[in-house]
């Protein structure tokens, strides 16, 4: 079957397409037939071995996220999950850009009849990051005021719809072409990073998502109230200066987690939440799609697909 994988650190240019072993399920393991999957930015990182500890040994696959067909059950795994469409988030170091995968059956989530696999690969892994970061992490509960950073993304779009289906109050930075995109996730205001600092019109939040880092974490402490939350993902390095202001500073860890996607999943049958696909594109432009994810400036998420 195919895999996409890399032999050395580098640009989009390192990733090739190779043939390797059908995988086979082990006790309490399924495999998965992958419709679609997803680019991340930490994909990119990972690629050009920036993340130290969190980097897998060479060659590497890529890729975090994804949704198929199960076709496959190993022992202890119930007959009747195959056939099932799911949605998963794989283990670090694992590679979702493959035509099949084997994972653990209990972080596979099935997922609606009438969720197409493409929207459903776009959920995992920006969403499980999002609900971490604010509900397991921060804590966001009704009524909060929360700031979340690069909402235009994948991550931050999920982070705006997440809080405001928590019933907070949103509030979000982006570039001026992505406003009127990141109001209709349901931000209620929105500062344009290249019109104004945020610094200067946010105040009194009780939490802070960040998906930035470096000075914009520190621009962002005095936004916060005293007691306040900064959350924050794989962020570029920074000051940690909690203490002078009053704050908490809490990196969010983010696993498979089946109860996560099971939330999430809920919620977009409702249509809380919604899919962010800003572009599709056939699974053997797996380079492009990571050198588009690697310039920082999608909006939503980008899937390959292997229909």
């Amino acid at each position: 079957m195919r895999a996409v994988r890399f032999a050395r650190h580098g640009g989009p240019e390192v990733l090739e397409m190779v043939e390797v072993p059908h995988p086979v399920a082990g006790p309490g393991e399924v495999v998965v037939a992958v419709r679609a999957v997803s680019a991340n930015p930490v994909d990119g990182k990972i690629r050009r071995g920036m993340l130290g500890a969190n980097l897998a040994a060479l060659p590497s696959g890529t890729g975090r996220d994804g949704a198929g067909v199960v076709v496959g059950t190993g022992e202890g795994v119930p007959a009747d999950l195959k056939g099932r469409r799911v949605c998963f988030l794989a283990p670090r170091g694992v590679g979702s850009w493959v035509e099949e995968i084997s994972l653990p059956a209990a972080i596979v989530a099935p997922i609606p009849d009438d969720l197409s696999f493409t929207d459903a690969a776009s959920l995992p892994l920006a969403g499980t990051s999002a609900w971490i970061g604010l509900i397991d992490t921060a804590g966001v509960k009704a009524g909060d005021r929360v700031l979340v950073h690069a909402a235009a993304g994948g991550v931050g779009g999920m982070a705006v719809q997440i809080a405001r289906a928590a019933g907070a109050q949103v509030f979000a930075t982006c570039s001026a072409r992505n406003a009127a995109y990141v109001r209709g996730l349901g931000a209620d205001e929105v500062a344009a990073y290249d019109e104004v600092a945020f610094e200067t019109v946010f105040r009194d939040m009780d939490v802070v998502f960040d998906l930035m880092g470096g000075e914009v974490h520190q621009r962002s402490y005095p936004v916060l109230k005293r007691g306040g939350t900064m959350a924050y993902l794989n962020a570029a390095p920074f000051e940690d200066r909690h203490e002078a202001f009053g704050v908490t500073v809490k990196v969010a860890q983010v696993f498979p987690d089946r109860a996560v996607l099971d939330a999430l999943l809920d919620r977009v049958r409702s249509g809380v939440i919604r899919p962010t696909v800003e572009k599709v594109l056939r699974f053997e432009d797996y380079a492009e799609a990571q050198r588009l994810s690697d310039t920082g400036h999608v909006r939503g998420k980008i899937v390959l697909t292997l229909l």
